[in-house]
């Protein structure tokens, strides 16, 4: 017959098990949604990565940055949303892997979130701009040049006037009836835009939401409304929600 220290020990040991266990599962389930962010050729040399991954930490997001070779699809194993910062659109397709566009593609496809801002809208259709270069084509319609130069937009945003940074931002056209137009620029030409693609979903827009006070402050431009990381929380939130 088993002592009593041996029963105590048993027991203890048995508890012990149990809490890490308890604990190991806790930590799963509290552990931040991870955000992959593209750092590679073709993102800004005005820091558009680090906007991306400062404003996906700041969202409640685990960020992690990704490079232009990337050829493990298992990043994506445990990821929520990808997102595409500003910079040059054509530069990132060129440059960009194979393997990582179809590993990209596939993740969207199977549930993943796709978010792009500026050259990240401009990949999303099947040509950048109006360019030769094939985009990612995980949404319909084109995408084309607004304008130039460096600029504080006064643009609707579901419904609400709101003013965001903007450098050489697209707008959209030739959208399918399955694209819902978000928000405009003056004048009604639209600016920021989501859809589904196989079971995830794409939300671009031409407008630089994530900016930080820091490029506003180096061009002189005074936002009336302050920050708009508020928009880019809506826009991780819609492409990560259970639907």
């Amino acid at each position: 017959m088993a002592s009593k220290v041996d029963s105590n020990s048993m027991k203890q040991a048995v508890l012990l098990l149990i809490v890490t266990f308890i604990l190991s599962f806790s930590s799963r389930a509290l552990a931040a949604p991870k955000a992959l962010v593209y750092n590679g050729a073709g993102a800004c040399e005005e820091n558009c990565a680090k906007a991306a991954y400062d404003i996906a930490a700041k969202a409640g997001f685990d960020p992690v940055y990704v490079g232009d070779d990337e050829a493990d699809s298992k990043i994506f194993d445990s990821a929520a949303v990808w997102i595409q910062p500003g910079g040059h659109a054509s530069l990132a397709m060129n440059v960009m892997s194979d393997t990582l566009k179809t590993n990209l593609k596939n993740f969207i496809n199977n549930g993943g979130g796709y978010v792009g801002f500026c050259a990240g809208a401009f990949v999303a259709t099947e040509k950048v701009g109006n360019t030769k270069v094939n985009g990612l084509g995980i949404i319909g319609g084109n995408t084309t040049l607004f304008g130039s130069g460096v600029d504080l937009k006064k643009f609707t945003w579901n419904g609400s006037e709101r003013y965001l940074y903007w450098e050489g931002g697209p707008y959209f056209s030739n959208m399918p009836s399955t694209v819902e137009q978000i928000g405009a620029y003056p004048g009604g030409s639209s600016a920021t835009v989501r859809t589904s693609y196989g079971k995830g979903r794409v939300y671009i827009t031409g407008a630089h939401p994530e900016a930080p006070q820091q490029w506003k402050d180096y061009n002189r431009l005074n936002d009336p409304d302050g920050d708009d990381s508020d928009l880019v929380v809506q826009m991780l939130s819609w492409v990560t929600e259970a639907h």
